[in-house]
């Protein structure tokens, strides 16, 4: 399957295996509608009896309480659970990423993993009070992160301050992935849409390969346009609530 942004299901019936490919912002958005808790939830159900479950990742993140979410679905249900990084597994993504039994990442692929962030209004005390909550909420990433890695949680919030982009000899290395896999032919397409998705207006440290969109193959499938980048927690609707 060509990469293109989309969520979809397919089930092996010859292994029971429910192959979920994660192509997108997670969460549902103004722009699209995104990988969600709900959406996996379904194909889940409408796959009956389980033996694995396959995510194939390529995303910016997003909402990290929907990546939560997803992950904790997934791992719940009884069944090994691998996931295989075709092209980025930021943000949230990578969080959803903890969730396999094994990480295997395509040789040319990329983990980032960074603190929680909103955009927030109000007076200071509304200011301080989502302060509190971001660095609640990436305390548990930081603790989700080290449960799967091995690390010490202070050291994981160190490489979650950086704003850390890992290839996928150090995140072997670390302990994030647990495995390096040749990318195939659909490498390049993977990391033109990882590119795609105008992760420049969403973080501070991004790698020059994926600072603008790589130029894509004559016979690949077309990539829908890049959104505007969302916030990683919404936290917005809660703020502006208050303020109201």
């Amino acid at each position: 399957m060509k990469p293109t942004r989309m969520f979809a299901a397919a089930k092996k019936a010859e292994s029971n295996d429910l192959l979920l490919y994660l192509y997108d912002d997670i969460g549902a958005s103004f722009w699209a509608d995104g990988v969600t808790a709900k959406g996996i939830a379904a194909a889940i159900a409408e796959a009956g009896k389980l033996d694995s479950i396959t995510l194939r990742i390529n995303s910016p993140g997003g909402d990290v309480f929907e990546g939560i979410a997803i992950m904790n679905l997934v791992r719940t249900q009884g069944v090994p659970v691998n996931v295989i990084i075709d092209g980025l597994a930021a943000s949230a993504a990578s969080v959803i990423a903890m969730a396999g039994n094994t990480i295997t990442m395509a040789d040319n692929s990329l983990m980032m993993i960074h603190n929680a962030w909103t955009v927030s209004a109000g007076d200071a005390a509304a200011m301080r009070k989502t302060a509190d909550i971001l660095d609640k909420i990436s305390g548990t990433i930081a603790d989700t992160y080290a449960a799967k890695s091995g690390m010490d949680a202070a050291a994981v919030r160190e490489l979650m301050d950086a704003e850390t982009w890992l290839n996928a000899k150090e995140a072997v290395e670390k302990g994030f992935a647990t495995a390096i896999a040749d990318g195939g032919d659909d490498a390049n397409g993977a990391m033109a849409l990882a590119a795609s998705f105008n992760l420049k207006a969403r973080f501070a440290n991004v790698p020059e390969s994926l600072a603008k969109p790589a130029p894509v193959a004559e016979n690949q499938a077309p990539v829908a346009a890049p959104d505007l980048g969302r916030c990683e927690v919404d936290l917005l609707a809660i703020e502006l609530a208050e303020i109201a």
